[in-house]
């Protein structure tokens, strides 16, 4: 699946830590020098991604930076740790300039975190994702977040009420994540990053249209 040209056009604006890449063939060698499997996701990641440093428009604190092996890495042949987390193979892949999360990709390429068992807890099921949302995010900046990401009661009746009453935004979906929107309003289902349990998080054209819909959700008791 390719990157919405939303996403293209935001890719556009920011800049990439050169240090940060190398090309697939290197990043091969390396990963074989290790005596690790040059897993597909590993090579596109580093090719294509990493070295971005993904932010919001007005919003400096929630930044990501992309770091899965630099060149330094590489050609001096550091020793590579690959974990394994369950049934997957993960190596970190970034950093968040304020969560208190480690960031991992496995070799599934998807983005995760790790449990306090040493597990995966999946938050995207590609990187592609966790840029989609990141370049919708910067272009809804100038709309009223609502402060709480709320627990889910009823996370079933939350999914079929939305999918009835929103549309769904199909480039920033997946299987953890889903983005609804309306004349008024753009939700979100997304992870939490400490744990394997969903949050939903609203955004409207106004505090007052957040406030009535949330207090809606309450009372069917979802939230």
């Amino acid at each position: 699946m390719s990157l919405s040209d939303r996403a293209v056009e935001y890719l556009g604006t920011l800049k990439r830590d050169n240090n940060c890449i190398t090309d697939e063939s290197e990043t091969e060698q390396y990963l074989i020098n290790n005596n690790v499997q040059p897993y597909k996701e590993f090579l596109k990641f580093q090719t294509l991604y990493s070295g971005y440093q993904l932010t919001i428009k007005d919003d400096p604190n929630n930044t990501f930076l992309a770091s899965l092996f630099t060149r330094e890495q590489i050609k001096t042949n550091n020793t590579l740790d690959i974990e394994l987390a369950g049934d997957r193979f993960v190596e970190v892949c970034g950093e968040h300039k304020t969560a208190q999360f480690t960031f991992f990709l496995t070799d599934k390429g998807e983005v995760c975190t790790l449990d306090d068992d040493g597990l995966s807890n999946i938050i995207y099921s590609s990187f592609r994702k966790l840029i989609e949302e990141y370049a919708f995010k910067s272009e809804i900046s100038c709309m009223y977040s609502d402060p709480y990401y709320y627990n889910l009661k009823n996370e079933q009746e939350l999914t079929e009420l939305m999918n009835k009453e929103f549309e769904i935004i199909k480039e920033c979906t997946d299987n953890y994540n889903i983005w609804w929107q309306n004349a008024d309003l753009i939700a979100n289902k997304g992870m939490f990053l400490d744990g394997d349990e969903a949050y939903f998080h609203l955004y409207g054209i106004n505090r007052t249209y957040c406030d009535k819909f949330i207090e809606q959700l309450k009372s069917k008791e979802i939230l």
